[in-house]
């Protein structure tokens, strides 16, 4: 009996160990695209000087349609109400290019970088999210 009961807490370990670390590629995964979406829309923004331009439009849905479909996959790992700024600063950003409003659109833009930075510290399996 000592050897079943061993056994099970082994292999309950070795399925947390399983959901951390696929916890942590799946966030780690979906915040690095959001990355590089954002880090495109500023190259583009800075080589244009209209916002209404194809490229930096079609970039600007990219970016919302990876994060919608990515969003959905997080919202299994963490609570929706702490990834939902993104979302909310994406529309914001969507706003601002079909305004042609460049302070507004960089700041959203920053925004998303620094949530996609930031959550980063608080998604994913370290000592800190365990205790």
């Amino acid at each position: 009996m000592k050897i079943f009961s061993r056994v099970v807490i082994f292999l309950i370990f070795l399925l947390l160990i399983f959901f951390c670390v696929l916890e942590d590629a799946l966030s780690s995964s979906a915040l690095q695209d959001l990355q590089n979406d954002c880090a495109r829309i500023e190259q583009l923004s800075l080589e244009k000087d209209n916002l209404r331009d194809i490229g930096l439009t079609l970039a600007v849905d990219t970016l919302e349609y990876n994060w919608t479909a990515n969003e959905s996959n997080l919202c299994y790992l963490v609570n929706h109400k702490s990834i939902q700024e993104v979302g909310v600063e994406i529309s914001k950003l969507k706003v601002y290019q079909s305004e042609n409003d460049v302070k507004e659109f960089k700041a959203s833009l920053e925004a998303v970088k620094f949530y996609a930075h930031s959550y980063r510290h608080f998604m994913g399996a370290n000592l800190h999210n365990v205790i």
